[in-house]
């Protein structure tokens, strides 16, 4: 074996046959749950149990993360939809033309994409109705157990992918 190829042979470019990726994926949800609007969950959990100190803390939080979503101007929003379908339409084309980088990327970046559009909507809704602490922490329960579903089925999505796909490339297929 040469120099070259024993630094090489440790990056694959087959996502699904790399740990890596998946301690990535599973990485990437976790802390994608971990936050809920910018506030801790421990926190909106401490809220919903009664604890004013925590109420205050996820009623301020909120509404700085809500703020930092709404202040994207309606130019900007736009230029960020048309380079982010850009980039979607790449990698499904990617992806549809068999390179296995780009369907494991579709993992990453689909859920991201539907996240980001939650959040939008639940900063557009707590902007407009300025909700107390209660209707915000069952808002937020709601928004994780969405985002925490989500997780799953793209878990279980990319689980059988990658089965089929080590498969069929061990087989032959």
């Amino acid at each position: 074996m040469q120099w070259y190829e024993l630094l090489i042979s440790p990056v694959s470019f087959r996502s699904f046959s790399v740990l890596w990726y998946w301690f990535a994926l599973i990485g990437f949800w976790l802390a994608a749950v971990r936050h809920v609007m910018g506030v801790p969950f421990s926190r909106v959990l401490a809220a919903h149990a009664g604890d004013t100190e925590a109420a205050e803390d996820t009623m301020v939080l909120a509404r700085l993360t809500v703020r930092s979503i709404l202040r994207v101007t309606p130019t900007r929003r736009l230029v960020h939809v048309a380079l982010i379908a850009f980039g979607l339409t790449m990698l499904v084309a990617l992806a549809l033309a068999g390179l296995e980088m780009a369907q494991a990327g579709l993992f990453f970046a689909v859920p991201w994409v539907m996240i980001a559009a939650l959040r939008l909507s639940l900063a557009n809704r707590f902007a407009q109705t300025a909700p107390n602490a209660a209707e915000l922490v069952q808002r937020l329960i709601w928004h994780r157990i969405t985002v925490q579903g989500i997780a799953g089925v793209t878990l279980f999505i990319a689980l059988l992918w990658g089965a089929w796909r080590n498969l069929s490339l061990a087989l032959g297929v």
